[in-house]
């Protein structure tokens, strides 16, 4: 009887060592293949940056390439900071909703209810109309707009709307500041502190900075395709920036509905008609769990970009902004489906 208890024993080692070692040549197999893929992104210069994978929660890849700035002599690690564009607007958005569930505010509250400082067009304008980008706000006008007070001075010059508020969608970045606005009048906290001491802190990220400058540590420096660093510039104030693992802390925070409910992620996930962008870029919820988020954004020459499914993450960031980070992702998730 002990001799057959022993050779089970044996057989159960023998199994699970042999099932060790061929994932582990699976993992090693597929490293080499990502590698050599942002080796060559890198050598033909159509990508600088960092880069994190993740499959079933386990981070499985988190690299840097390339160069912090555009002197070419500091080379980026995975510790460093990037601006992520479009994507630091879900902060404002998830912002909304924790007051939203707090009892705060309501989507169908009118903004003058809290910005009673605007035209008479604030009483049309809903929450939610910010959320989904049908305000009908007007563009910000970037040549002009030079600080937040420069942008309020406008719009409170402003005498009437581009459309009539909840029938088209328009991308525009009046809908944010706004909802910026609201969390400050609603917290009594700057929104760059809310960020980090309200929405931040609690899910453990620790390194995001909200509106750096060129002599902050561990932030890579955008430049463009010929090498000429960008210029610094906050016309309207709150863009967060983040590194690889705080970006995927942030990720699963939303994916587990850590910061606000499941609930609260369907309604940043509902466009106002098919393809539109929302609070959270876009997303899916089917049976409970988040299927689907993905979010593209862009600043200056930074460019980053989220895909997340259900046991797949990927994280592109990069300070050389190039257009093509929708192929790099694809090419990245061929390999690890092969």
């Amino acid at each position: 009887m002990n001799i057959i208890i022993k050779k089970i024993k044996i057989l159960v080692f023998t199994i699970a060592f042999t099932t060790c070692n061929y994932f582990y040549a699976q993992t090693n197999q597929t490293e080499t293949k990502l590698d050599a893929l942002f080796q060559n992104a890198l050598q033909s210069k159509t990508f600088n940056g960092n880069v994190l994978v993740a499959k079933k929660g386990k981070i499985l890849y988190e690299k840097a390439f390339g160069q912090a700035d555009a002197s070419n002599t500091i080379p980026l690690n995975t510790k460093y900071r990037f601006h992520i564009g479009s994507i630091a607007k879900e902060f404002n958005a998830v912002g909304i909703m924790m007051l939203k569930e707090q009892g705060k505010l309501k989507l169908d509250d009118p903004i003058s209810k809290f910005l009673p400082e605007l035209p008479s067009w604030g009483n049309k304008i809903k929450i939610i109309h910010l959320l989904q980008y049908t305000s009908g706000l007007p563009q910000i006008k970037w040549n002009e707009v030079n600080q937040d007070s420069d942008n309020m001075a406008f719009l409170q010059k402003t005498s009437s709307l581009e459309f009539e508020p909840g029938t088209q969608y328009d991308y525009n970045n009046n809908n944010v500041f706004l909802q910026r606005r609201i969390i400050e009048k609603i917290t009594n906290m700057s929104f760059n502190s809310f960020v980090i001491q309200k929405i931040l802190k609690p899910i453990g990220i620790k390194n995001a900075v909200v509106d750096p400058d060129d002599k902050e540590p561990l932030f890579a420096k955008s430049f463009n395709k010929e090498g000429k660093p960008d210029i610094l510039k906050y016309n309207i104030s709150g863009w967060t920036a983040l590194n690889l693992k705080d970006f995927y802390k942030w990720s699963e925070a939303i994916n587990s509905f850590k910061i606000i409910n499941q609930q609260s992620t369907q309604e940043l996930f509902e466009p106002f008609s098919k393809d539109n962008q929302t609070g959270l870029g876009g997303g899916t919820i089917e049976n409970g769990k988040v299927i689907k988020h993905i979010h593209d954004g862009a600043a200056f020459n930074y460019q980053a970009l989220l895909i997340s499914k259900l046991d797949l993450t990927i994280i592109l960031m990069t300070n050389n902004k190039q257009n093509n980070l929708e192929e790099i992702s694809n090419s990245t998730e061929t390999i690890l489906n092969k």
